[in-house]
This record gives structure tokens, C-alpha cells and sequence, in this order.
């Protein structure tokens, strides 16, 4: 099977753990997971909240269908995501059930904000450490929700691993997201990905979208190939995501439809997403985010955030900001 083969499943009328199981051996899973390896699983953890949790974050059913089946290969299977802006990994892990998961199960989860940090040779990261769990892992392994975005325009496989930078302040390298989306994919070079796609999100994603129920699962060894078919899963056009066209120039991946088979009864979701809009308060945290002073002060500072982000809320609901 070609490594730029996406696998398309639906779960409905079988189980989670069914279906993970038939993607993995599609993706012949044991040709990047050594025996005996330390593996890392990074999920797609967006959100402490349960209100939006199960359309923000890597549903528990795959993470344990994908821990039990790894299991069996070796025993160091790490689960392991990075605090946010605004709150711990901790807290995601626990809104999600990951902890009691973990127990019984017998997987381990890693903060990667409090893991020791090691430096890494590229210009853009000087002082902009990752973490050793993630660059002395064996194969990594990524858990992403399909999403739209409103900065990156889709968010997936790649993007995933921006949560592997372990600062929580990493929204000051936005700037450079493009960019370093596909480094640090370079970098830390996933070996497979499995796309939770039972809850999708369209619109002002990746947390305050609509939820979509979809039941699918997608799963590739190559993870540009995956977004872009996920893209198109949905109605997206790939081209339109910077970052997986520069995944795609520097060799990561596949990204034209001719070069990607699809294995799969449906290769196209019954409708298309609803994009997210690039609307002026997007536009405006993009250009806050290029000065680390106002980041300070505007975005990480909740006395000014939240009042801002409150007259934000207020105002699209008005239909005052368009994209």
C-alpha cells in the first residue's frame, strides 16, 4: 500500500475499537511501530470545557482503541499533549476521562509543558525548546479532530503538532505558524495519523465552531495526504491552507489528489463545510500576536482579554464583522 493512501471508514452500525483496528492494519501500522518502542500518541486537546470538549478534542473511544491495539506491540505507550493558553493539559486530560483511562488501560500520560525541554537547531525555536519525550520517542503518533480554523483555515494531522511546543505562550510565534507547522512536523516526523472525524467542527473552529456529526474515522502514514483528503472529504480546497502546501514543497507529503488513493465505500462527505471567517477580530489577534508587549498585555492578560473578547462575541452576533 502506498504511504499516500487515506483510509475512510464510517463507525456506523460497529464499534470505535472495530474500526481503528481495520485502519491500522490498512496502514500496515507495524511497519512504523517498532516492537518494543516508545511511542507517543498526540491527541487534539483544545479545550478544558465540556461544553465544547467532544467536538474539540480527540474522542476517549479512539485514544483507547488505538492504546489497546499498541499495547500489544510494546508496552511504552505515551499519551501526551501540552498546556494551552489558558489552562492545563491536566485539565483537558481530566475532561475528557483520559486519567481513569490510563489506569485501566495501562498507558501513561505526559504533560509536555512540564517535561524536561531540550533545544533543537533551528532558527525560528531558539528559545523555543522541545520536549525530550516527544524527540527520543520512537514513533509519534497523531490524534487529530477534523476541524476548520479560522487562522490556518483547516486543522489536522499537521497542525496537530503545534501543541507539541510545550510553552503555553507559543502564541507568539504566529507569525512564523505557516512555517513552522511544517518544521516542527519535520522535526518531530509523525509515522502515522488517525483522524477523529466521528464529531467534526465547521465554521469559526477549532473551538467555537458548529459541531457536525459525521461517524467517520481517516487514517494515513502520510499526514498531508490526509489533511488534503480531509479537506476535500468536507469541501475544502487544500490550496487554500498555506501550511500544507509548504508541508507539501518540502517533501512531507502528498497534497494533489492524483498522487493520493483514497480506500474507502465514500471518499466525499454529504455536504460542505462552512469555512471559517477571517473576520476582523481574527485579523486583529493576528496582528496583537506579532508584538510580544500587546500579547502581553491584550491576550494573556484576562483583565483586558475577556472584556475584548466579550464585545467580539457581541458583535458577530450582530452580524457586525464579516469575513
Amino acid at each position: 500500500m502506498s504511504p499516500a493512501t487515506v483510509v475512510i471508514r464510517s463507525v456506523k452500525g460497529r464499534s470505535v475499537g472495530e474500526v481503528v483496528e481495520e485502519i491500522l492494519d490498512r496502514c500496515d501500522w507495524k511497519a512504523v511501530v517498532p516492537s518494543g518502542g516508545r511511542v507517543v500518541l498526540k491527541p487534539n486537546l483544545s479545550t478544558p470545557y465540556r461544553d465544547m470538549a467532544r467536538c474539540s478534542n480527540t474522542d476517549p473511544d479512539i485514544l483507547e482503541a488505538m492504546c489497546r491495539i499498541l499495547l500489544r506491540r510494546t508496552p511504552h505507550v505515551l499519551v501526551a499533549e501540552s498546556d494551552g493558553m489558558r489552562y492545563k493539559a491536566d485539565e483537558a486530560f481530566e475532561i475528557m476521562g483520559y486519567p481513569a483511562l490510563a489506569e485501566r488501560v495501562g498507558f501513561r500520560l505526559v504533560n509536555l509543558s512540564q517535561d524536561e525541554w531540550r533545544e533543537v537547531d533551528h532558527p525560528l525555536l531558539r528559545g523555543w525548546p522541545l520536549p525530550r519525550t516527544l524527540l527520543e520517542a520512537d514513533c509519534l503518533i497523531s490524534l487529530p479532530v477534523l476541524k476548520t480554523h479560522a487562522t490556518t483555515v483547516f486543522t489536522g494531522a499537521l497542525k496537530n503538532q503545534w501543541g507539541c511546543l510545550p510553552q503555553h505562550n507559543r502564541l507568539l510565534l504566529h507569525r512564523y505558524l505557516d512555517r513552522l507547522i511544517v518544521d516542527v512536523n519535520a522535526i518531530l516526523k509523525p509515522r502515522l495519523a488517525v483522524m477523529d472525524a466521528l464529531i467534526g467542527m465547521e465554521g469559526r473552529g477549532p473551538i467555537n465552531g458548529r459541531p457536525v456529526r459525521m461517524d467517520y474515522l481517516l487514517a494515513s502514514r502520510d499526514p498531508v495526504a490526509l489533511d488534503a483528503a480531509a479537506m476535500r472529504f468536507v469541501g475544502l480546497e487544500p490550496l487554500a491552507a498555506r501550511h500544507l502546501v509548504l508541508a507539501a514543497e518540502a517533501g512531507l507529503g502528498e497534497i494533489a489528489s492524483e498522487r493520493i488513493v483514497l480506500d474507502g465505500p465514500v471518499v466525499r462527505w454529504e455536504r460542505d463545510f462552512e469555512p471559517a471567517k477571517r473576520d476582523l477580530p481574527i485579523r486583529l489577534l493576528d496582528l496583537i500576536s506579532r508584538s510580544k508587549f500587546l500579547t502581553n498585555h491584550l491576550i494573556f492578560d484576562g483583565r483586558f482579554f475577556y472584556p475584548l473578547r466579550r464585545v467580539a462575541v457581541t458583535l458577530r452576533r450582530i452580524g457586525l464583522f464579516q469575513g
